[in-house]
């Protein structure tokens, strides 16, 4: 019998009390393991010698792979070490357990597995929060090489366009290593510090741990011959081979790797091998066939009929007046009431019993060809509810009427990445759009019908009416984190709209007044002492203006498309990394860009100094010309948008971190112009 795990929302938890119980990760046995003392190694089939040390890191790793890899700071301060130099061994797993330590407020613990036929070591980083309320820290894993690095190569997922590296393949003279620090589309994103020629490395993981919570972080040392064989091998891997073997309760809080298998949620569902299996509640199972070819199912949000060939399992939740969860082979779950007292079962000997529907616990059916283990709904419409259900929907033809802070808005659905019901910290919704605009709005309708086209086929799909108090979450389509380049609006209420301001605004100064193009400007704020109007605006080329603002509100320009008028004293910050600079400016970046194609070498290198002089701002203007200038200019641009994009990639993160924050390659801030190669 194969058991998997259904995922359930935390409002259906009062149903299943008795059904399961979630441990405490700090009393966690490590299966039936041992006590072992450290260090302690694991072999691997590629000959790798895995050496784990008292604090949880690599010793040598077989040949001088590092001097000590895999250190665990929180804050950048307290290291972890186990507090009795000993760890549990878990021989199934090929895992060492360690005991939790007390850092900055959290009990941290760690597990260190060796993957065997991957020559790959898996650090599991638990961080559990005994506390009432919200604890921020920093892990900074460290690594000490064997020697200096010669190669580096960005492990990035291809068919995600500016997608952020999951890790780097790093080499020095002797060895290689695959550092997988996140997974492919994971929100949270680590943050890298390495040079060249120099042998450390770490990983920065910023994290909130909530109050009486627990989080988990994965990383882990794929081993290769070369950085780009170990870049290679990284591509063919499947996630969830990499963290199959991790226990339930731990990969379900894995905030590095984005969800989608069912190993995530509180229920076990059944399903039998050869045959169909019934469990009922004195602890029977009746094997057999189960003969019924459909399920009629009375939900909230209408009846529904189910194809017994798409039903994979059913549980029973409730005591005294049960409610029936079927799960389908997409994954998907619908919650309600079946309209049968009793569901008949052929045994194995050719008995039909019909088996009472309030003596069932749970029942599933055995593997059909062509039926998956894990389900993943990242790019498909899906309606989640309160109650547990998770179902795949088409996006609704009609717009949404929203009713913002900035008055109401009409949205087409898209536009809209997902529509959250209600969020963490507030019962009020939040409209998530795909260019990563996160917008409070009050949703004009009490219901919303849906076509499920996972009922019925395309042609013909069933339809369902969600009440609005019913549904945890609308997805609709995949949403876009801000990078360091876009320009944000962030608002008195938190909300942060993804766009440009629009028009022409008019700031009266104490001596004039000022007409400012929407398009060239850097940053705008309240100033401290002013009143609503009040601001601080700083143009393309760092002049600062202050003053009062003529206009009620600004324009803002999302990237999606939509436009918005924002009242100015909503506004908290706008900041637009690459404004465009004012037209004569333009015109003599392009007289200077045209000169990168002189004839004499020493033309081309005056221009291209000039130009990094002027900042990041000749960004958009190199871009737009790039595409037909000759070869060499195209080439040089091309170089000059790159060092400046790095330099401001430096001050976003130095804007983020504050003192102590490391660069994203390791360099250090480069005046402009230096280091750029020079062709002649």
């Amino acid at each position: 019998m194969t058991r998997f795990v259904l995922s359930v929302v935390p409002p259906l938890r009062f149903l299943l009390i008795g059904l399961l119980a979630l441990t405490t990760f700090a009393q966690q046995p490590a299966g039936t393991g041992q006590l072992v003392q450290l260090p302690y190694v694991f072999p691997d089939e590629s000959g790798s010698q895995w050496d784990v040390q008292f604090d949880g890191s690599i010793g040598d790793g077989g040949n001088d792979l590092y001097d000590g890899g895999g250190r665990l700071f929180i804050n950048n301060m307290a290291q972890y070490q186990s507090p009795t130099q000993q760890a549990v061994l878990d021989p199934a797993r090929h895992e060492l357990n360690f005991p939790p330590m007390q850092l900055a407020g959290l009990n941290v613990s760690r597990r260190v597995a060796v993957l065997p036929s991957l020559s790959t070591v898996r650090f599991t980083e638990i961080l559990e929060n005994p506390t009432a309320a919200p604890i921020k820290a920093q892990l900074r894993c460290y690594f000490n090489m064997g020697q200096s690095l010669v190669n580096a190569v960005p492990l990035v997922d291809e068919k995600k366009t500016r997608s952020q590296p999951c890790g780097f393949a790093l080499a020095d003279p002797n060895n290689a290593v695959a550092m997988i620090a996140c997974g492919r589309g994971a929100k949270l994103q680590p943050r890298f510090n390495y040079r060249m020629n120099d042998d450390n490395v770490d990983i920065f993981y910023d994290v909130e741990v909530p109050a009486r919570q627990t989080v988990v972080i994965v990383h882990l040392q794929l081993r290769r011959r070369t950085a780009d064989q170990a870049a290679d091998d990284w591509k063919e891997l499947r996630e969830r081979d990499l963290l199959s073997d991790l226990p339930r309760e731990l990969r379900k809080r894995v905030v590095n790797f984005p969800g989608g298998d069912p190993l995530v949620g509180d229920l076990e569902i059944l399903r039998g091998d050869a045959l169909d299996v019934v469990e009922l509640r004195g602890g029977d199972a009746y094997r057999g066939t189960l003969k019924i070819d459909r399920f009629c199912l009375q939900t909230l949000y209408g009846p529904l009929i189910l194809p017994a060939n798409k039903v994979v399992a059913m549980l029973n939740v409730g005591t005294f007046k049960p409610s029936q969860l079927l799960v389908t082979n997409d994954g998907e779950i619908f919650g309600g009431r079946l309209d049968v007292d009793s569901l008949p079962l052929e045994m194995t000997g050719g008995q039909l019993t019909r088996i009472p529907l309030s003596q069932i616990t749970r029942l599933g059916y055995r593997h059909r060809v062509g039926d998956v283990d894990e389900w993943n709904f990242e790019n498909t419409p899906t309606a989640y509810l309160r109650s547990g259900e998770r179902i795949r929907i088409d996006r609704p033809p009609g717009d949404f009427n929203l009713a913002t802070p900035s008055g109401p808005v009409r949205l087409n659905p898209g536009v809209i990445a997902s529509i959250v019901f209600q969020g963490e910290d507030n019962n009020v919704p939040e409209v998530h759009l795909v260019d990563g605009t996160r917008l409070s709005a009050l949703l004009g309708a009490s219901a919303f019908e849906m076509a499920l086209p996972g009922l019925g086929g395309p042609q013909q799909p069933q339809r369902a009416r969600f009440p609005a108090a019913a549904l945890l979450r609308f997805n609709f389509a995949p949403e876009r984190e801000p990078d360091f380049l876009t320009p944000t609006f962030t608002l008195a209420n938190q909300d942060t709209l993804v766009g440009t301001i629009g028009g022409t605004l008019s700031l009266e100064t104490p001596f004039d007044t000022i007409h400012v193009e929407g398009d060239q400007i850097k940053a705008l704020a309240h100033t401290r002492a002013g009143g609503d109007h009040d601001v601080q605006v700083t143009l393309w080329d760092d002049s600062t203006l202050s003053g009062r603002l003529v206009e009620s509100h600004l324009t803002c320009l999302l990237k999606c498309g939509v436009s918005l008028r924002v009242p100015i004293a909503l506004i908290a910050r706008y900041e637009q990394p690459l404004p465009l600079p004012s037209p004569p400016m333009v015109a003599r970046i392009r007289h200077i860009a045209h000169q990168l194609d002189s004839d004499d070498w020493r033309v081309r290198d005056a221009a291209q100094t000039q130009i990094l002089a002027i900042g990041p701002s000749v960004m958009s203007v190199l871009r737009q010309m790039q595409p037909t200038a000759p070869t060499e200019a195209a080439q040089r641009m091309e170089l000059i948008v790159s060092r400046l994009s790095r330099q401001l990639e430096r001050g976003a993160a130095a804007g983020a971190k504050g003192v102590g924050t490391v660069d994203f390659e390791g360099d250090a801030p480069v005046p402009p112009g230096a280091g750029i190669p020079v062709f002649r």
